[in-house]
């Protein structure tokens, strides 16, 4: 009999998460507990400090874009320069091999 594997074993190695990350979760949690916590309120017929949870959901929902945008330019030069998630180069791809934009000679002339 062979040796049992665990599935543990068999798993990839998850990558811990980046700290922009684990603040992009959090605004997404903050943001959900306070228009949680305003609905809340408005139904119990409290009074709601509705200028407060706009801005705090408005500031997440902003990290947030924020967030995504430099995702997006962070894939987007890596793959133009043949990079993998953790920065190292793929093997067998030449620089530019990989890029995401194509120009034509007509547009890179001028």
């Amino acid at each position: 009999m062979g040796r049992y594997r665990r599935k543990r074993e068999a798993k990839a190695r998850r990558r811990p998460w980046e700290f922009s990350k684990k603040l992009a979760a959090w605004a997404v949690l903050v943001a959900t507990a306070a228009a949680v916590a305003s609905y809340v309120l408005a139904f119990r017929d409290q009074q709601t400090a509705s200028d407060v949870t706009t801005t705090i959901f408005t500031a997440c929902i902003g990290y947030l874009v924020s967030y995504a945008a430099k995702s997006a330019t962070e894939k987007i030069s890596r793959n133009r320069h043949g990079l993998d998630a953790d920065g190292n180069p793929i093997s067998g791809a030449g620089v530019g091999e990989y890029t995401t934009t194509t120009t034509s000679d007509k547009e890179a002339k001028g």
